[in-house]
């Protein structure tokens, strides 16, 4: 699902090195000409480790 945030800065990561957008047309360029996503998108995809 995609959103467009109302309140920037946004912070973005390649997967690699993160990032701050700071207007919606930045935001379109990283999202969708770049495929980059929004930190806390990551995060909640990312699995959830379990401790030992």
């Amino acid at each position: 699902m995609s959103f467009i945030p109302t309140q920037f800065p946004v912070t973005m990561t390649d997967g690699t090195h993160e990032y701050q957008v700071f207007d919606v047309s930045a935001f379109g360029d990283a999202m969708f000409g770049l495929g980059h996503r929004v930190k806390e998108d990551v995060a909640k995809a990312a699995p959830a480790k379990r401790a030992k």
